[in-house]
């Protein structure tokens, strides 16, 4: 399967967002970050679920059988279970060590990590929780794609309009399975997609623009500025693919799952170092070394420690 360079890129920028988004750090931050953090949190998961679903279809080798399913099923378990558990457990600890701890406490944390993962102490986590159940009903939902794209559409967009409980974060499965089917029929009509990039991005770009000033007067849903984000973004991705920096965002975008598990344990243990133990005063040059350890840190991480390592190896893959 051909690697495409765009979405990488794309997955890059995505990734760069979520870095972005998670240095609400200290009381002291600037309104324009605050601002722009609000305008992020609109559209940032929306993409990053779209790519998910698009890298899903793309990479996809068909599971005809239940026993191809299960070996399909063990790989992504094998992928995402063990970090979400190791990464779970850690936040655990620094919440025990900063906050002091109790064993009624230690259970309730521990039935939100299995059972609503957006209210545990590495809440940012659900996202691996959730895409592994995107995973687990993939093949039924490339089916249904195949078969009736629209039927499919359909589906994605009642699931908006559906009360559903935060029980295994079901809530958030309910939101993102749009996003998710998009990325699957952007797959199945490739050529066309790519087509619609390249003739219509500037106009979707201006769109999304639009969108964001909007926003200032008019509160904009967010499935509404999530959708909107998927072109302009992958166009503007197809646009860096031709320069000189294309090379370090689609290095950014194929190792974002090592980023989204670690940016946050690492912003958050310099902050504790440099602003609470050095007392250092939080400023914006600050920001931008936390943003850049979150962003590239967990890159050096994986390639220095963690890939070498077999055993470290087997539980983040």
């Amino acid at each position: 399967m051909k690697r495409l360079l765009d979405v990488d890129i794309a997955i890059g920028i995505s990734i760069i967002l979520v870095v972005l988004g998670h240095l609400l750090l200290d009381d002291s931050l600037p309104d324009w970050y605050i601002h722009f953090r609000e305008i992020i949190y609109k559209f940032h998961m929306p993409l990053f679920m779209f790519f998910s679903g698009f890298l899903m279809s793309y990479t996809y080798k068909n599971a005809n059988t239940i026993k191809e399913y299960k070996l399909y099923i063990l790989k992504r378990a094998s992928k995402f279970i063990p970090a979400y558990l190791v990464f779970s457990f850690i936040f655990i600890g620094f919440e025990f060590i900063l906050s002091g701890y109790s064993i009624s406490k230690l259970k309730l944390d521990i039935i939100d990590m299995l059972f609503y993962p957006s209210k545990a102490p590495a809440g940012f986590l659900w996202y691996i929780y959730v895409i592994f159940q995107f995973y687990l009903i993939f093949p039924l939902l490339k089916r249904l794609v195949r078969k009736n794209y629209r039927l499919a559409l359909a589906v994605g967009i009642g699931f908006q309009f559906l009360e559903v409980t935060n029980l295994f974060n079901f809530e958030l499965f309910s939101f993102y399975l749009l996003f998710i089917i998009l990325g699957i029929i952007a797959t199945q009509y490739l050529d066309f997609y790519y087509v619609m990039l390249h003739k219509g991005g500037l106009l979707f770009l201006l769109a999304f623009i639009a969108v964001i000033f909007l926003n200032s007067y008019y509160t904009v849903p967010k499935v509404v500025f999530g959708l909107v984000s998927l072109l302009p973004i992958h166009y503007l991705a197809l646009k860096l693919s031709k320069f000189n920096i294309a090379s370090l965002l689609a290095d950014i975008g194929k190792h974002s799952y090592y980023i989204y598990l670690m940016n946050t344990l690492i912003i958050g243990a310099f902050y504790l170092l440099i602003i609470n133990k050095l007392n250092f005063e939080f400023s914006q040059p600050i920001m931008l070394i936390f943003f850049l350890l979150g962003l590239f840190l967990p890159i050096f991480i994986y390639k220095k420690i963690i890939k070498p390592n077999r055993f470290l190896n087997k539980i983040i893959k």
